[in-house]
């Protein structure tokens, strides 16, 4: 059976709030409800990305080594509350769109999705990669092309724009970690009622110029982007703190970079990244000798600036080598709470069942820590699911993606 592998491009933003202490043995997180494609194909990769907003989930439908381009498909939760269902409506692209699906975003009546194919390295013979924005019709979400399509300034065949996607009100950020060699880029978009326009270029200062990955994954929180560099240093990984000037958003170098004071080559670090309320989550699976970590920093006084010193590491309370715990990360928008996804976890003897863990902030900060608040793992888990693949939350509600292998995916609505 194939392995989670940190080649994978994932997309994550996440969590919610936690109303208990933290502190206590991890509790176990009701399921409320299994998402389904109503096509139900086997290998279908449903649940490789997700994104939440209210009462609405979008899930990237799409298996980057067997197809050229996927769907999106939305869900509206019922008036009775959440329940077993399958979509609402499914989002395509208008002109096929190599790669639709790997990524998604959703802000209020606005989903994102990213279309880079990502399966191999043929950048002679694929497209830049494109991003296509859906706006909600006044009738609710129905099956429908998209609104608007972007697409990089300067891309180039390969670049990949697209592999990461992140939208905050009139922002959207878009990853691509294929640019210049694999040394990437991020790119940020300013949107309005009839369009959006390409309104900066983001670059790393201390790029090595070929294999920094930047762009592999981008959160956005008002006026801030991070951007994770899983390949920097060789490998140990960094995130990319952009702030936006006072005069708007303009191509620019980073205003602070965050890393580790021990990396080592192979930590990752920024394969997964998320935002919230100053507090910044960095994902690197490959840490601690490969049983992965999610590194906590919280913004200075002064503003973010320049750090190897996180304030926090989190890892898996019940910890193996290669869970790639941390492939995906997040937060609440008020920074009190996050999520981890474990896709590889062994669960009950399945192997690669995959499970979500979730921290809550202590009333004393954030502390280093390997007892997780609670963990959610899904009902009819079994081998090979890679549950936590994607993660997303909004309220008191989280959605984890579930690729499975050699079945259809699926994507599981956990609460309290």
């Amino acid at each position: 059976m194939r392995k989670f592998c940190l080649s994978s491009i994932l997309v994550l933003c996440i969590l919610t709030f936690f109303s208990n202490a933290a502190g206590a043995a991890p509790q176990h997180w009701q399921q409320l409800a299994e998402l389904t494609s109503s096509l139900h194909a086997k290998n279908d990769g449903f649940g490789i990305s997700v994104a939440m907003s209210g009462d609405t989930v979008a899930a990237g439908v799409f298996a980057p080594n067997i197809e050229a381009s996927g769907t999106v498909d939305v869900f509206v939760e019922p008036p009775t509350g959440w329940a077993n269902m399958t979509q609402t409506a499914t989002l395509t692209p208008s002109d096929g769109g190599e790669g639709f699906g790997i990524s998604v975003a959703i802000s209020g009546d606005v989903i994102v999705v990213g279309a880079a194919n990502t399966s191999n390295f043929r950048a002679p013979d694929a497209s830049p990669g494109a991003v296509y924005v859906f706006v909600k019709p006044a009738g609710g979400w129905t099956d429908m092309t998209e609104t608007f399509k972007l697409t990089a300034s300067d891309g180039q065949p390969g670049d990949a724009f697209g592999n990461s996607v992140a939208i905050s009100g009139e922002t959207i950020a878009v990853g691509a970690f294929f640019v210049n060699n694999f040394s990437g880029r991020a790119y940020v978009f300013t949107c309005q009622s009839n369009g959006c326009t390409q309104a900066a270029e983001l670059s790393a200062s201390d790029s090595g110029g070929i294999l920094d990955y930047l762009g592999c994954s981008v959160a956005i929180s008002g006026n801030t982007i991070v951007a994770g560099s899983f390949g920097h240093n060789n490998f140990q990984g960094s995130a990319y703190v952009y702030v936006e000037p006072s005069g708007g958003w303009a191509d620019m170098t980073e205003t602070a970079e965050l890393s580790t004071l021990n990396g080592m080559s192979g930590d990752n670090v920024g394969f997964s990244v998320a935002i919230g309320s100053g507090t910044i989550v960095a994902g690197a699976p490959g840490a601690s000798n490969a049983f992965g970590a999610a590194y906590i920093y919280t913004e200075p006084s002064a503003g973010w600036a320049t750090t190897a010193n996180y304030t926090a590491e989190l890892g898996a309370p019940d910890a193996a080598q290669d869970d790639s715990f941390g492939a995906s990360v997040g937060i609440t928008a008020g920074g009190k709470g996050i999520a981890v996804g474990e896709p590889s976890a062994t669960i009950g003897g399945n192997s690669e069942q995959g499970s979500v863990d979730a921290y809550v902030l202590p009333p004393s900060g954030w502390r280093s820590t390997r007892t997780a608040y609670a963990e959610a793992t899904s009902s009819d888990g079994t081998l090979y699911d890679f549950l936590g693949t994607s993660v997303a939350a909004s309220g008191k509600k989280v959605v984890a993606g579930a690729v499975k292998e050699d079945r259809p995916g699926a994507a599981y609505i956990f609460g309290r």
